[in-house]
């Protein structure tokens, strides 16, 4: 019995061993074909890779630095050299926050877009400028903070300029402001017959925005009482004069200073409010009792450091009050319109007040003091009916008179009311069209000075001489009230003109297409050929 059981050791060595596959080995061919194939599948990852991060890398830096291609002509969606150079100068962080959810802001129309544009480039240009979109609606808190610093209403659109460190210097911009229109067009959709978008011609937008960011952010903002009623009536001819003095009026607020309308005799010049006053071209003399306000405000108690203003007219009636004033501080305003008798040295300018082209006299810079720091000294100043001025003395012990801009030996003068056709053309010899004349005094070895600029023409001002960037009248003039204002820096910003649809390209920009749109695709294509062609090969 013990022979008949079985022993599990014994049987299992008795078991037959099953035969081992043998593994199969990969020919040379093969492993060549998976070593390049693996080759190229981590050359596809890794370009993949290096395009996905290539983007993200130019998205950031689009969103932080100026690398945007505007081919527009005129460079319609980037910011002046003027503004860059105000940017980069910044030292102070500005909050621009825009009354609109982004989204809705970015489609709300070409015009809208242009804006957002414009921000984005402040925010490039300078780390101080924080930009942000606020939906009203939703964020009562932060309409009522700005409210309550501004007099009138806020409402959706509406961009808010103010000091990071003290919210409540602020200034607000209007949407609607940003932009020139056709009156006609503007008209039509004002009464619901055409879109906003077909009356736009020009942008302004940056004059606005820069204007904003310099006032909010100057330690000492100064403020322009300008005089345009007496007792309540315009004071200056409205037909001739009101578009110059508007144009003036906006250039000095889109540099920054504060400017207020105010009445000859009902308002009180209070030195505490008004730096500097302008009185442009009464129809009519002041009384004595407004020469004593000019005076006293001059005067300022002895401290004196005020400006005054003054602009002449052809429309203007006899002055004698306001000559007799004006003599007292060595000016004196003839009645002689200044006129140019030789056509090669005329300037060729439309007036908003004339149908058509007109010649007017060229000036040039007599003084200098009164213009360093102007960006270019080249352009043309016109001169359009500009009244002669004469200085009575060059200087005294109660001040000095200087003259600023004069015109060439060629002109001749005509009366003021008499036809220009009757006039003896006869060249008279150089002629003054602006002076001015300061005082001072030193105290305690400071010295203060209160001065009054004097212009032979409000027609110097016109709108079209103002916002025309080939006329210097507008840098001009604000180098002088800047200067005369202790200011050292003016930004005369032209509008941009939307009318044109072409876009332009440069060989730089066209360089920079060719680039992104052939070489690097090419590029690419290569590197996929080359891939391919080696591994049908191996």
């Amino acid at each position: 019995m013990a022979d008949l059981e079985k022993n599990p050791e014994t049987e299992q060595k008795e078991t037959p061993e099953k035969p081992k596959k043998e593994k199969k080995k990969l020919s040379a061919a093969k492993l060549k074909k998976l070593k390049y194939g693996g080759i190229a599948t981590a050359i596809t990852c890794a370009v993949v890779a290096v395009v996905i991060l290539l983007n993200v890398l130019v998205s950031v830096l689009v969103e932080k630095y100026p690398l945007k291609l505007d081919l527009t002509e005129d460079a319609k969606y980037e910011i002046s050299d003027e503004s860059i150079n105000y940017l980069k100068t910044l030292t102070q962080d500005v909050n621009f926050t825009v009354f609109m959810a982004e989204s809705k802001f970015q489609t709300s129309g070409v015009s809208f877009k242009m804006v957002s544009e414009t921000l984005e480039r402040y925010t490039q240009y300078s780390d101080k400028i924080h930009l942000r979109y606020v939906d009203p609606s939703s964020n009562p808190d932060i309409v009522n903070l700005y409210q309550a610093n501004y007099s009138a209403s806020l409402t959706e659109g509406d961009i808010v300029v103010s000091n990071a460190a003290d919210e409540s210097k602020l200034r607000v911009v209007k949407i609607g402001n940003l932009f020139d229109y056709d009156q006609q067009k503007y008209m039509a959709y004002y009464y619901g017959q055409g879109a906003l978008e077909d009356a736009i011609t020009g942008f302004s937008g940056e004059q606005n925005l820069t204007s904003a960011l310099m006032n909010v952010t100057d330690a000492n903002p100064m403020t322009i009482g300008v005089i345009s009623t007496a007792n309540g009536q315009a004071l200056y001819n409205l037909q001739f004069s009101g578009t110059a003095l508007n144009a003036l009026a906006n250039t000095l607020y889109k540099n920054g200073y504060n400017v207020e309308e105010v009445d000859m005799y009902t308002t009180d010049f209070d030195t505490e409010i008004y730096d500097m006053l302008l009185l442009p071209a009464p129809v009519n003399d002041l009384t004595a009792n407004g020469i004593d306000k000019l005076s006293s405000f001059l005067y300022n108690d002895g401290k004196y450091d005020k400006d005054l203003i003054y602009i002449a007219s052809f429309t203007q009636s006899n002055t004698p009050n306001l000559d007799e004033f004006l003599e007292t501080w060595g000016i004196q305003m003839t009645n002689n319109l200044v006129l140019e008798s030789d056509a090669s040295a005329a300037q060729q300018v439309s007036l908003s007040i004339s149908t058509g082209v007109v010649a007017v006299p060229v000036a040039e810079i007599a003084e200098e003091t009164f213009s360093a720091g102007l960006p270019n000294t080249s352009l043309p100043i016109a001169a359009p009916l500009c009244r002669s001025i004469n200085l009575l003395w060059d200087s005294k012990t109660s001040g000095i008179t200087s003259t600023l801009l004069k015109t060439s030996d060629s002109v001749y003068l005509s009366e003021m009311g008499q036809n220009t056709e009757n006039a003896d053309k006869t060249p008279v010899g150089s002629q003054i069209v602006a002076a001015v004349s300061s005082r001072k005094n030193t105290e305690d070895n400071i010295t203060h000075d209160s001065n009054i600029l004097v212009l032979g023409s409000i027609m110097m001002c016109d709108s079209s001489l103002m916002q025309d960037a080939s006329y210097n009248n507008a840098q001009y003039l604000m180098t002088v009230v800047n200067n005369l204002a202790g200011k050292g820096s003016n930004l005369v910003i032209a509008s941009k003109d939307l009318t044109n649809e072409k876009i332009t390209i440069t060989t730089a920009g066209m360089q920079g297409i060719h680039i992104f749109i052939f070489a690097i695709p090419s590029a690419v294509i290569a590197v996929g050929l080359l891939v391919f062609i080696r591994r049908r090969n191996k």
